[in-house]
């Protein structure tokens, strides 16, 4: 019996998500006969078998998301077939569009601060028990008290606005990575802010810019809904919102 472990898939990726698997526990395969697709931060690929033989074990499932080296498959190698060294594993890749969001769990990043850390906020001891108890992710609160501070008030809206929300969604593939990048690049990168002038001579006069920019806005947010959204940085993933509030 030998063991198959998720193979290095190049470009520094160092896990990827079973999209699917093309044998179950008790089938014969033979060698370079699709395996299972994975789908990385880049595409999705297809890994084929390394040998031929019977699948004993499959030691993931659809939807979880193993690291390169993990145990992927065991194998009870066909008596017939001449033992070889063990492959690593060829990947054939194809890109695929983004088509939707499915469970996937907590992932941390690198050796900063834990993602969605709190410990650069500023909030008594009593407001993070209070936070800790409704599931507040502190990040993610509008301070109001002096100095930048979080308040119990604070606290009790954003877990308000959160029961309005759906469930959390983790994010996959492509997103996935993008969270990572963005959230480290949060932590390490200065904030910046860029202002631009928007030409609007062509509005009609007597037109309330303000109103026709919160109109376009929630067009915009119903037109896509990530763009109304909490972002859970300690999960990856994130809540959408049905109601747009300006």
């Amino acid at each position: 019996m030998s063991h198959f472990k998720l193979p290095d898939l190049g470009e520094g990726l160092q896990e990827a998500e079973i999209v699917e698997w093309y044998v179950k526990e008790g089938d014969e395969i033979v060698i370079d006969a699709p395996l299972l697709a994975v789908e990385t931060a880049k595409a999705i690929v297809d890994i084929p078998s390394p040998q031929t033989g019977k699948i004993k074990k499959l030691f993931v499932k659809v939807g979880d998301i193993p690291q390169v080296g993990d145990d992927l498959v065991e194998f009870i190698a066909d008596a017939t077939v001449s033992p070889k060294a063990p492959d690593q594993g060829t990947v054939v890749g194809h890109m695929e569009s983004d088509k939707g969001v499915v469970t996937e769990a907590a992932t941390t990043i690198g050796k900063a601060a834990a993602v969605g850390s709190s410990a650069g906020v500023k909030a008594t001891p009593a407001v993070r028990a209070l936070a800790h108890r409704l599931n507040v992710d502190l990040t993610v609160v509008t301070p109001t008290g002096a100095d930048a501070v979080i308040t119990a008030a604070d606290v009790q809206r954003a877990a308000k606005t959160l029961e309005s929300a759906g469930p959390l969604e983790p994010l996959r593939g492509v997103r996935r990575a993008m969270a990572h990048i963005m959230t480290q690049a949060h932590a390490e990168v200065a904030d910046v802010t860029i202002c631009d002038d928007a030409d609007i001579h062509a509005w009609p006069k007597g037109t309330d810019a303000t109103l026709r920019l919160i109109r376009a806005i929630v067009v915009a947010c119903k037109a896509q809904p990530s763009l109304n959204a909490w972002y859970d940085g300690q999960a990856l993933g994130r809540r959408l919102l049905e109601k747009v509030d300006l």
